[in-house]
């Protein structure tokens, strides 16, 4: 169709006139004997790409900093389309002068233009390696989360000189994977730590692909990163507030567990006894039944007391919180418990520092070493002089109590899963009321802390809390 693909042009802004090589125009089938600038564009390139050019004419006259420009649009012709490349650039206050040129069916020349709009507009860092996994090409967006001026001053560089080793390690190492068997890696999510001053970390979804010469053989890789950093934090936080439900969600079937059985039986006791009595005359046995009555009470009251108490643990959010010597907190415990102490010949190992402090709350210092104290005596064997044995130490965790007893032990394959329930008892000793661990493992945890157990039967039993850092 064409004896030339390519001419330059000459517009004269204010006259609206055009000028372009006739050949040219007879090349494409332009047979007016006049032109102006309008009819001629209008003919040239497709209509849905005009409203652009223009836009890009106008800046060029209008902003002085606006020198020059490129666009691309499509020729089409007796059903023959034709990628159009038209760049321009002014050259006076009223003259703007440029090159109109057909790309043709080889592919090259379009190709590396696309190439050149991806490696410029895209978000995502796209990067091409050789064999030793050397950048040779990166994107603008690459460069800048290098920290780099340009693109160019990655060249001849690796992961080493950007990441920490751990990071740059892990990515050579998945390099030399697809490099070695020929497959892809597609989305694996990295943690990457810069190895600048900021010591910054990011996390990235990455995809490696095996780059192929023209014999076929793999002569480097090329792959393109996406900064998932906000995404990775909110599916953090997601995690976290669905952990939090979750846990709200078993204490809140706890609570109702107690409504639903513990309470409906008090009451069911108490309604049963007030029925009783309306068909007894016997004054002997109505005075039976009022025993009953005010027995059925008293315990209707301490279960209600229980949940008062735990209430009052979980709903606290504004806890005072103060450095506690935790030897002052069990020399008081000590006292508190001294009768039974005395009684049982209870033998303390302790090993908690005199001047050892943490930040914590007083009362449920003083709760947690009460119930965790009195528990190890409550469960001793009665065979054996009971021993309780504490230590108080600093961990890279943080503060670390552990409180071991030489007691009767718990089968934790068999009661694990119950030991911190609420009204949890398994030795059937009378004044066990399975409320004091639950009250533990509740005050260590409302502080951002955790409670772990140990124990052999017949050997005894050591409970573990982390006070958190």
């Amino acid at each position: 169709m064409r004896e030339i693909n390519h001419t330059y042009w000459v517009w004269s802004v204010e006259n609206k006139e055009i000028s372009i090589h006739p050949k040219f125009l007879e090349s494409i089938g332009y047979s007016k004997p006049e032109i102006t600038a309008g009819n001629f564009w209008n003919y040239l390139m497709t209509p849905d790409d005009l409203p652009v050019f223009h836009q890009k004419i106008e800046a060029l006259v209008e902003d002085p900093d606006s020198r020059e420009f490129v666009h691309f649009s499509t020729y089409t012709h007796q059903d023959e389309s034709q990628p159009l490349k038209i760049s321009g650039e002014q050259l006076g206050e009223d003259l703007i002068a440029g090159h109109i040129e057909f790309i043709g069916n080889n592919l090259t020349d379009k190709d590396g233009y696309l190439m050149s709009l991806l490696m410029k507009h895209m978000p995502h860092s796209i990067f091409f390696k050789d064999r030793k996994s050397r950048f040779i090409r990166i994107n603008q967006t690459c460069a800048k989360k290098f920290g780099l001026d340009a693109p160019e001053d990655a060249v001849g560089k690796t992961d080493f000189d950007f990441f920490e080793k751990e990071h740059a390690a892990e990515a050579l190492k998945d390099e030399l994977y697809v490099m070695e068997t020929g497959n892809p890696i597609i989305d694996k999510i990295e943690k990457e730590v810069f190895s600048d001053d900021t010591k910054s970390v990011k996390w990235a979804s990455t995809s490696k692909i095996p780059m192929f010469g023209v014999g076929g053989e793999i002569i480097g890789t090329f792959g393109i990163t996406r900064d998932i950093t906000n995404y990775k934090k909110q599916q953090d936080e997601l995690k976290e507030t669905i952990d939090i439900i979750t846990h709200q969600n078993n204490r809140f079937q706890n609570f109702a567990h107690i409504v639903s059985h513990n309470l409906r039986n008090h009451a069911g006791n108490i309604s049963m006894i007030m029925s009783l009595m309306e068909l007894m005359d016997n004054e002997e046995e109505k005075d039976e039944l009022l025993v009953q009555l005010n027995t059925a009470s008293e315990r209707l009251n301490e279960t209600i007391e229980d949940l008062n108490e735990i209430v009052d643990v979980q709903s606290k959010t504004d806890l005072e919180m103060k450095p506690v010597s935790v030897c002052r907190v069990f020399e008081k415990v000590k006292d508190i418990l001294s009768t039974e102490i005395f009684v049982n010949n209870v033998e303390f190992d302790v090993s908690i520092p005199e001047d050892f402090e943490i930040d914590y709350n007083p009362s449920y210092m003083e709760s947690i070493l009460l119930n965790l104290v009195s528990n190890a005596i409550k469960y001793r064997d009665p065979d054996r002089t009971p021993t309780v044995k504490i230590n108080l130490s600093h961990k890279s965790e943080g503060p670390v109590l552990t409180v071991s007893d030489n007691g009767q032990g718990i089968d934790l394959d068999k009661y694990g899963d119950d030991l911190f329930g609420m009204y949890k008892t398994f030795h059937g000793n009378s004044n066990s009321k399975g409320i004091g661990l639950y009250l533990t493992k509740n005050q260590v945890e409302s502080l951002g802390g955790s409670i772990h157990v140990e124990s052999i039967p017949d050997k005894g039993t050591t409970f573990t809390v982390y006070f958190g850092s």
